[in-house]
């Protein structure tokens, strides 16, 4: 399961920044993506998408939506919206229906156009993206056979974009994670490889080439390059500095932004550097604070940082303050929906009982090891938490 996940999240995200940067209408409606002003207006949109300014993004784009109304365009636009809350809690629920519900509409709206104008671009990319986003989604809630039908659906319409427009410009992005996991899946995988056949060509170097311009050149996936280009360095390359860079230049671009942020205090504690994660994680923790508990999605932020704070005191022997880091972090799932389910509740949980063995505190240590055996993620953590309960 967790392999079908990175497909379809590769395959599904090379898509959906496809469709965040082609835009355009059918017989009555212009071909947006080739006006000139509008890919401007489009890019600043996005970017204050990314950096979780929605108002600033609606404000770019509604002279656009006022002028042509019934463009499909803007229910995808839509769910992009719902994707962020979306993705920012998976553990959480909330936003599911209304994200379905808008991914569903703005499908059905590219289809209204395809039927007039079968190799629309901008009703191609609109289904594309779509679909794409709810088949990964639905991968995430493990409806395998809903996110395998979603998933054909747009790489039909994703193909047939290709043909109909080859120089679009973001096109590295797409080329390049389908040439190096085509590669890496195959490789890593050995279930996969009596149905690589499936798989078009994979290029390991050819496909991070076209990564990195993505990342540098690109208008509308510029972002997500710089993302996944970063992820595969730090997780499938060891090329750690290099992710360092990347990762830091996007909290850079996207302050605003607490998943990327999350993103990047783990991924200074996977490679060591821990110094650095924790003032990352104290300076991020103070600028969250000064914006207030109304914060976008605050008390899921503190969860994480906090437990990679107190995983940065853990691994220098600052144990009480590590301590203290994973009490916070424990106490703020507490008031988070699907507890059970939440990997740093788990995790934090483990940790302070851990924590409060290497302080010759048991009493409190087997208190934290029970809270992480309440748990139903974070499988190690629990494994782990049995055995500490075994010796105490």
């Amino acid at each position: 399961m967790k392999i079908l996940k990175r497909i379809l999240f590769a395959a599904g995200t090379v898509i959906l920044l496809l469709g965040a940067c082609t835009n355009g209408v059918q017989a009555q409606v212009p071909v947006l993506i080739k006006d000139e002003a509008f890919k401007d207006h489009a890019r600043q949109a996005i970017d204050s998408l990314y950096n979780r300014n929605s108002e600033a993004a609606l404000d770019i784009l509604s002279p656009w939506m006022d002028q042509y109304p019934d463009h499909p365009m803007w229910d995808l636009w839509e769910g992009m919206q719902y994707w962020w809350y979306v993705l920012q809690d998976l553990p959480g629920t909330e936003y599911d229906e209304a994200f379905f519900t808008k991914m569903k509409e703005a499908d059905f709206e590219a289809g209204r156009v395809l039927r007039r104008s079968p190799d629309h671009p901008d009703a191609l990319i609109v289904r594309a993206v779509s679909n794409a986003y709810a088949a990964r989604h639905n991968s995430n809630r493990e409806n395998w056979i809903t996110s395998m039908n979603l998933g054909r659906r747009a790489f039909q319409a994703h193909e047939r974009l290709v043909e109909v427009m080859p120089d679009l410009p973001d096109n590295d992005f797409a080329e390049g994670l389908k040439k190096y996991y085509s590669a890496y899946i195959p490789e890593n995988y050995p279930v996969v490889r009596a149905v690589s056949w499936f798989l078009p060509e994979g290029d390991y170097e050819e496909g991070l080439r076209m990564l990195r311009i993505a990342s540098e050149n690109g208008i509308f996936a510029r972002p997500e390059a710089s993302y996944f280009l970063g992820y595969i360095l730090l997780n499938y390359e060891n090329e750690y500095e290099d992710a360092s860079f990347i990762f830091k230049d996007i909290v850079e671009s996207y302050p605003d932004n607490g998943y990327y942020r999350r993103l990047y205090a783990r991924s200074l504690i996977q490679m060591d550097k821990y110094s650095e994660a924790r003032e990352f994680a104290l300076e991020t923790i103070s600028y969250w604070d000064s914006l207030g508990p109304q914060a976008e999605f605050y008390t899921v932020l503190r969860e994480e940082i906090f437990h990679w704070l107190g995983r940065a005191y853990y691994h220098t022997g600052e144990y009480r303050l590590a301590l203290e880091a994973f009490i916070t972090s424990y106490r703020a799932g507490l008031d988070l929906p699907n507890r059970r389910e939440r990997e740093f509740h788990t995790f934090s949980a483990y940790f302070a009982g851990r924590t409060n063995e290497l302080l010759n505190n048991p009493e409190s240590a087997k208190r934290y090891y029970l809270a992480t055996l309440e748990q139903r993620a974070a499988e190690e953590a629990i494994d782990r938490a049995k055995e500490r309960l075994d010796r105490l």
